[in-house]
């Protein structure tokens, strides 16, 4: 009987609980009007395999590498595990406790002889009933905990595959410039040997040879750092796929050959709601609110129920039997206002939240205006640069016809071959740029929500 009273007061106690009413704050962006800041539902999917709108077969190779072997995702992998399982440990405590003795003894008189065995058993059960819903609000916050691990995996994710992406765009752009600066050494080389046989010929004078012997020096030294930077970004790459060897890591592609792709993001606004860092500083409000509940019900009386079953001789299991149950209770009667104090931290916890959230939203707004900015601007600016080669080309190519002839000096040879190579270079890097810019976005949009 006294085992049905305690199943029922588990039962009626066990109804009260703890329910989050936060809903997320409407702030208007930018590009919104307060109204519009309200449909905060509206989903946008943005591919989290963004990368793949490069068109680029090595890279989407190396973002799968990244997934399986980059070690600060595995490290976020496991801090979600870590949160799984600590949850479970959180229901666990939900559950009433069951406990279990036997003993057993013996005595014997060596005078005698006699000898005497008992033993005995006893089983015990507790529960503390969550009256003011701790244990629910405890709960709640472990799932937080769940979707904050999640959040940052994606955010980690995001922020690690741009790196490798930009590693890989640099090392398209170093091997590019390579080429170009190999051109240029031996075009520096031709025409060094044409003014050494003007300046035999007593038609260039010392200084002209002079300079161009110079320009082939640098042309030298950049060859030089090109094939350096190559090396060290070769490891940037190596060390992003968690080789300990640090080998250095090739790539086959072409700058050329990767496709700048078209982003067009209809609901910037519903793009920044899905953000992980976004959705991270609701859940710190979120979990603010909890620790403010918390706080008020600390010190409130609690109940704890407990019953017991014994055996005082496992021989007569008919005899002997004993059952017995309780209840307690506790509450702090007075703590000098130490509960209202913390209540009162808890309750500023929850404003500095609140100001974090607004923070990052606008830190979001403005990283995902600018990137979109700046990518419209990189493509415009890589269109200008390949008129601007063109034209540079074609100036080079007169100049050096005319200085043939002797229809110009050779200061300005000089200056239209290193227009030409400049502006070959500005190309590449223009296109650099861009890329990296398209990556941009992907970044400020954070991808597509997990399912």
């Amino acid at each position: 009987m006294k085992f049905v009273i305690l199943s029922l007061a588990v039962s009626v106690c066990c109804g009260c609980t703890f329910t989050p009413d936060r809903a997320f704050p409407a702030y208007p962006l930018p590009w919104q009007s307060a109204a519009e800041a309200e449909q905060n539902e509206v989903t946008v999917n943005v591919d989290k395999h963004w990368w793949q709108q490069f068109s680029s077969a090595e890279l989407n190779e190396l973002m799968n590498r990244l997934d399986e072997q980059n070690l600060d995702l595995s490290t976020a992998r496991l801090r979600l595990e870590q949160a799984q399982l600590q949850l479970r440990v959180a229901q666990a405590d939900n559950l009433p406790s069951l406990s279990g003795r036997v003993a057993a003894n013996g005595t014997h008189n060596p005078d005698t002889g006699d000898s005497q065995t008992g033993s005995s058993a006893a089983l015990s059960g507790g529960y503390e009933v969550d009256v003011w819903g701790s244990r629910a609000a405890q709960i709640l916050a472990g799932k937080l905990d769940i979707s904050s691990a999640t959040q940052s995996l994606r955010n980690q994710s995001v922020i690690i595959q741009r790196l490798l992406a930009n590693a890989y765009f640099a090392q398209l752009s170093l091997g590019q410039r390579q080429s170009i600066a190999r051109q240029n050494l031996v075009a520096s080389e031709q025409l060094l040997e044409l003014i050494q046989l003007q300046y035999d010929a007593g038609i260039a004078s010392g200084i002209e040879l002079a300079q161009q012997r110079n320009t082939l020096l640098a042309a030298q030294t950049e060859l030089l750092r090109l094939n350096n930077e190559i090396k060290l970004n070769q490891r940037v790459l190596s060390a992003l796929l968690a080789d300990s060897e640090l080998k250095p890591l090739s790539v086959a592609a072409k700058l050329d050959t990767i496709s700048l792709p078209v982003i067009d993001l209809a609901l910037p606004a519903a793009v920044l709601r899905q953000r992980p860092d976004v959705e991270m500083a609701f859940i710190q409000l979120q979990q603010a609110d909890i620790a403010v509940y918390q706080a008020s019900i600390a010190g409130l009386p609690g109940l704890n129920l407990s019953a017991s079953l014994s055996l005082s001789d496992l021989t007569d299991l008919a005899e002997g039997w004993s059952l017995g149950a309780a209840l307690s209770s506790a509450a702090t009667l007075f703590d000098a206002g130490k509960r209202r104090r913390l209540e009162d931290i808890a309750q500023t916890n929850v404003d500095i939240a609140l100001n974090n959230l607004k923070s990052v939203v606008i830190s979001a707004s403005q990283e995902l205006l600018d990137s979109l900015d700046t990518y419209a601007y990189q493509q415009q600016a890589y269109t200008i640069d390949i008129i601007e080669l063109a034209n540079n080309q074609r100036l080079y190519e007169l100049s050096q016809a005319r200085y043939k002839a002797g229809d110009t000096d050779f200061l300005t040879l000089l200056n239209a071959q290193r227009s030409w190579f400049n502006a070959q270079l500005n190309l590449i890097n223009s296109y650099e740029s861009a890329l990296n810019a398209a990556a941009q976005v992907y970044l400020a949009a954070r991808g597509e929500p997990l399912v």
